[in-house]
């Protein structure tokens, strides 16, 4: 193996520790929550009531804690081998690590203090923690854009594979600066609104890079994807936009911004999920027996149409963190792509059979019992029963589970394995040939 090809799988391997922390994490936020839940403590209180800086204060605990740490995992391991770059350095690991699990750790303990000053200082200081470890992202990310010896026209994710990386310094300053700036009207429905979208992309990304890529399936031809991705990005700034302006408005009335706001969600949902070319990886999956595949990834392709209904046809009101549209996505198909994404990556790495894996049986009723609980519920606000409690906490109490569930198996696969463990993932061992190093 040439030099080269060492410096490129130096990286190889070293998700594992990112999972730990992810998996970790995760326990500790649902422990949190749960305290908090049958305590009533301020917090929970607040969160409860719509207060939307605890709402913003907890999705951010939960994009950018304990599922960056993942989305950090997957693409510190492998982005290398594909891209032929050597953008990441052990030091922006341990870095991004620290960082992060500081930024979480003081968003824990910030929902343990008795009064709203000072739950929203420790919290501005566990933000700030959080958008910093994203930020160190960057000139990684900014490097692979510019190293990369692959092709735009060649890759099978075409130029969506980058975009992410290069977007992540954008995403943890918006991020940060929305929160600092919270008392000007609609600044945290931006800083929320860019981070569902931002994770769209990423549930869209991992879908084609799954399909197209991993599997070889040749679902959207690499040429076409550019213009795809460019029209999603058109609907998800239109989005945001609107967000903001609605935000400004502050109103919950059926205006005409906030019905912009609903459909240009809802179109982008429905646009990424068109756009993976839904048919053809359907037919696929189960012409003649089907093809191997992940699982939860196909699921989080199908319920993209779902959350996109939901989202425009919802409630008027965002406050609530019920209402189907940004809960129903980030609930469901967001979780499921990044975490049988990381999940199949990790069996790469054991070099298991595509044909010999298996589905995790509970982990998937968990999210089946989620996502029918957020039909009855969305069923339930069209009817006009607006304190639907018994749904809601069925949705709560399966996605819970379902992430107990995969934090506990994450544990499990990467602390306790006894199974033979290889530093380069089957089939992105293509990647590091001599022929593809010219």
């Amino acid at each position: 193996m040439s030099k080269f090809s060492s410096l490129r799988t130096s990286a190889a391997g070293s998700y594992l520790g990112l999972y730990v922390l992810s998996a970790f994490t995760t326990g500790m936020f649902v422990c949190v929550l749960l305290y908090h839940y049958f305590t009533e403590s301020l917090y929970f209180d607040q969160y409860s009531n719509g207060d939307l800086p605890y709402i913003y204060t907890t999705i951010t605990w939960v994009c950018m804690g304990w599922l960056m740490c993942l989305i950090a995992g997957i693409g510190f391991d492998i982005l290398p081998l594909i891209h032929g770059t050597t953008p990441f350095h052990e030091n922006a690991m341990r870095q991004f690590l620290i960082t992060n699990l500081a930024g979480q750790g003081v968003l824990a303990i910030s929902t343990f203090m008795n009064t709203e000053q000072k739950i929203l200082e420790f919290a501005t200081v566990g933000i700030s923690f959080l958008c910093l470890s994203i930020l160190l992202l960057g000139g990684p990310g900014r490097r692979m854009f510019k190293e990369s010896k692959r092709r735009k026209e060649e890759d099978e994710v075409g130029i969506a594979s980058l975009i992410p990386g290069v977007a992540f310094p954008f995403f943890g300053a918006t991020i940060l600066a929305c929160w600092l700036y919270r008392d000007i009207a609609g600044m945290l429905e931006l800083g929320r609104s860019i981070m569902i979208m931002f994770f769209l992309l990423l549930t869209v990304v991992i879908i084609i890079s799954h399909f197209n890529r991993r599997l070889n399936w040749e679902v959207i031809a690499p040429q076409q994807i550019g213009l795809r991705i460019g029209v999603l990005l058109l609907l998800m700034g239109l989005h945001i936009l609107f967000v903001f302006l609605a935000g400004r408005e502050a109103t919950t009335d059926d205006t005409l911004i906030v019905d912009v706001r609903r459909a240009a969600l809802g179109l982008a949902l429905i646009w990424g999920f068109l756009l993976c070319n839904p048919l053809r990886i359907t037919r696929m999956a189960f012409q003649n027996g089907g093809m191997a595949h992940s699982r939860p990834i196909f699921a989080a392709l199908w319920m993209l149409p779902f959350c996109g209904f939901h989202a425009y046809s919802s409630d008027p009101s965002l406050l609530n963190p019920a209402v189907p549209g940004y809960a129903s996505f980030l609930g469901t198909s967001g979780l499921l792509s990044i975490w049988g994404y990381a999940w199949y990556l990790h069996e790469d790495h054991l070099h298991i059979s595509i044909h010999k894996r298996k589905a995790n049986l509970p982990f998937l009723t968990s999210f089946i019992v989620c996502f029918l609980a957020i039909q009855m519920l969305y069923w339930d606000l069209r009817n006009g029963n607006e304190n639907s409690f018994f749904y809601q906490r069925i949705w709560a109490a399966a996605t819970l589970c379902g992430t107990m569930v995969l934090a506990f198996n994450f544990v499990r696969i990467t602390l306790f394995s006894l199974e033979a463990w290889h530093k380069i993932p089957m089939f992105y061992g293509r990647y590091i040939q001599e022929k593809s190093l010219e």
